[in-house]
């Protein structure tokens, strides 16, 4: 007999499961012995027809009709399932079933020996039904469903902006608590030889170099190599000095990071106001060689503002900060920076030069005044390394960000301080053997669970037997011997083991490349520097663009904390995103959104677009990834 299940659905949303029995019957075959059936009765004599075989001795077959003497066995006859563990689970067990073991069809035996009877034999295929567990497909389900909704919702913004903009290519690429849920390239990367834009693809960062470059001094601030509160004149001796309104002024490491230093951007002072792009300094097509050489292209122009006075962005002033990079480690700023993108793990971020083959370069377009696409002049950003002059992808620079993040929120540095000290002690202390007491274990923290008891039963005859104290004694003094043995157990795990799981050992972490004090640092906001950046108020840290939480009101304005640095160079727009979220106890580190967006042509401000993404794909729990976690890409 077959038993299946079928599991249907209506327009309705209702399931309903049939239960259908084939029983093969050894009284089921009847012959049909007319010449010719245009139209017969036929009746069936068996009294019970589950499947029957039909034996037709007839060559030509018209029609019939076949009636049974016998009512014959509908699905309401059959005995229903129980339910009991809800509508996902089913009991099926029939009383009213005879012969339960399972028969295998056989095709040859349904022939007879004469060729010209034909036997007709139905089956039915039928699909099991498919069990949903909540407890393990629920979860995953919804995170499933939820990521799918915020790719739809993201890709929308994305065309959007590229509609609003008129950009040729763009790349995005999302990821929430260190994992990567999503990256798509949209438009092309080549609009001459029509390649599409793919989620490799290496573009100018721009601006946010100034984040990598920041990265590299604060570590060689934490090393003890640079003081930020030092005068620059300290580690770039040639530096000429500064006068402001007649008095003589320094300039402090801490103000070329921050943006105060009063160092001019690509404008010299009192010169006219120009749109950004047409700023003659962008278009440099020399070569610089050195830093020395970039540095003289602004130290000898007068400061904007005196130091510490008022927030001018610059350049320049990072430049500034390469020489004293370059100064304090002894090596060129270029090679430096090649070995920090090889010990981040930036496989994909190189100096901007136009000469070494690099796979997946894009190329760099702009608008002229009658929103005509054009190729991008070409442009020489050795001038301008640490604060404008790098490559890379968005995969790149999404896991610097989770770098910087993961810095910021990892406190606890030292792995010896998480050492496990779950250990037996050397001498085994002596118990007294008048009781027998509970075994403490050595290290409170450790989730070992104390060594069993065993308790005294008193007798059931109340007048003590001294044989029957002899074997009391001798248990307990045996019992205390051998107690320390039971650490030695050795324990295999059963199929029920996880549900009495004891807890996990704590979560042992790598250092961050930046201590989480010195991530607290770059990433607070400085006194007077102010900007805005895509409509939000900003305030400039250490190399970083902060937001800082507000919410003064229920139910009104919501500002979400987080950092980000946007690039603007001659065919290119970028921007880095990282919006941290506050850490749980017990999840493993980084917690929070990064976004990062490259662009093939200028002008395009991308600030409020990565904020919405990071805001569309806040929440989520990746801690266990869901099952299904589509990567896009063209």
């Amino acid at each position: 007999m077959f038993l299946r299940a079928v599991k249907l659905s209506s327009f309705g949303g209702l399931l309903s499961t049939a239960f259908i029995s084939k029983t093969r019957q050894e009284g089921g075959n009847v012959k049909l012995d007319t010449d010719q059936l245009g139209s017969c009765n036929v009746k069936l004599d068996s009294d019970q027809l589950g499947s029957c075989n039909v034996k037709l001795d007839t060559d030509q077959l018209g029609g019939c009709n076949i009636k049974p003497n016998v009512k014959l066995k509908t699905l309401d006859d059959l005995e229903r399932p129980t339910m009991t563990a809800g509508p996902e689970y089913y009991d099926l067990n029939y009383s009213n079933v005879e012969n339960s073991e399972e028969e295998v069809c056989d095709n040859e035996n349904n022939y007879d020996e004469y060729s010209e009877e034909v036997v007709i034999t139905t089956e039915f295929e039928l699909s099991e039904a498919e069990v949903i567990r909540p407890n393990e497909q629920g979860r995953q389900q919804a995170q499933a469903e939820k990521l799918k909704a915020a790719i739809a919702k993201a890709r929308d913004l994305v065309w959007c902006k590229m509609y609003e903009s008129g950009s040729p290519g763009m790349i995005v690429a999302i990821s929430v608590n260190g994992k990567q849920v999503w990256q798509h390239g949209f438009g092309y990367s080549d609009l001459e030889n029509k390649l599409l834009a793919g989620t490799g693809c290496v573009m100018r960062i721009a601006s946010i170099s100034k984040p990598l470059t920041m990265a590299v001094l604060a570590k060689l601030w934490e090393e003890g190599k640079v003081d930020l509160d030092s005068p620059v004149s300290k580690y770039v001796k040639d530096w000429p000095k500064k006068v402001v309104n007649g008095k003589d002024v320094e300039i402090t490491v801490r103000q070329l990071c921050c943006h105060m230093s009063g160092v001019r951007h690509y404008a010299r002072k009192n010169e006219d106001e120009v749109e950004e792009f047409d700023m003659k300094e962008y278009f440099i097509k020399d070569t610089f060689s050195t830093t020395d050489e970039s540095v003289k292209l602004f130290s000898e122009d007068d400061l904007l503002s005196a130091p510490g006075e008022k927030f001018n962005y610059t350049t320049h002033g990072f430049t500034l900060l390469a020489k004293v990079i370059e100064n304090v480690t002894g090596q060129p700023f270029e090679k430096y920076m090649e070995a920090q993108f090889a010990s981040l793990g930036l496989l994909n971020t190189y100096l901007d030069k136009a000469s070494p083959i690099i796979y997946n370069r894009s190329k760099y377009y702009v608008r002229d005044e009658h929103h005509r696409l054009k190729n991008a002049p070409y442009v020489d950003n050795s001038y301008k390394w640490a604060g404008g002059g790098f490559l890379s992808n968005v995969g790149d620079l999404v896991k610097f960000g989770n770098a910087m993040l993961y810095s910021y929120q990892q406190k606890n540095g030292d792995l010896k301080k998480q050492e496990s000290t779950a250990k037996l002690p050397d001498v085994v202390p002596q118990t007294p053997q008048t009781k027998t007491e509970e075994v403490q274990p050595i290290n409170p923290k450790t989730p070992e669970s104390p060594l069993p008891k065993i308790e005294e039963t008193p007798p059931e005859d109340p007048d003590k037997n001294p044989e029957t104290e002899d074997l009391k004694s001798a248990l307990k003094a045996e019992t205390i011997e051998h107690s320390y043995d039971l650490t030695n157990v050795v324990y295999t795990p059963g199929p029920f083991s996880s549900v009495n799981k004891t807890p996990s050992p704590p979560i042992r972490y790598l250092p961050g490349y930046l201590k989480s004090s010195t991530m607290a640092e770059l990433w607070r906001p400085q006194a007077g520097a102010n900007l805005k950046w895509g409509g939000d108020d900003l305030v400039y840290g250490l190399g970083w663009a902060v937001r800082q939480r507000k919410k003064n009101y229920g139910f009104c304005l919501d500002h979400q904390h987080y950092v980000s640095h946007t690039g603007g160079a001659i065919g290119a727009s970028s921007v880095l995103l990282v919006a941290p979220q506050p850490v749980q106890e017990g999840v493993r580190l980084p917690q929070g959104v990064v976004v990062a967006i490259l662009c093939n042509m200028q002008g395009v401000g991308l600030n409020k677009l990565a904020a919405d993404l990071a805001k569309t794909f806040h929440g989520f729990d990746q801690e266990k990834p869901v099952k299904v976690q589509k990567v896009y890409q063209c």
